[in-house]
């Protein structure tokens, strides 16, 4: 990690897209710009964080358990529905 210093108004720049500036600096906060192209992303950390679970549980959801694709399986076999026209 990176850590340096800045006063009001002083900037960093990342990469050769990403400008940050200090705004303000309060006594327990401090305001920062931020300067992106629209293609970047830019999140607080805990909406970030909110994002990534959210996307890990609607993943999550979409899988199947193992006894449904075993269920699934016999039910689409060839073998079964072969055993099954022979005992008609």
């Amino acid at each position: 990690m990176l850590v340096v210093t800045r006063k009001k108004d002083e900037k960093l720049i990342i990469g050769n897209e990403i400008e940050i500036q200090v705004l303000r600096i309060g006594r327990d906060n401090v305001r920062l710009g931020i300067k992106a192209p629209s293609h970047i992303s830019i999140y607080r950390y805990e909406i970030y964080e909110a994002i990534k679970k959210e996307n890990v549980t609607a993943t999550q959801s979409q899988i199947p358990d193992k006894d449904t694709i075993d269920a699934l399986t016999r039910a689409l076999s060839p073998e079964t529905s072969n055993s099954k026209t022979e005992t008609k």
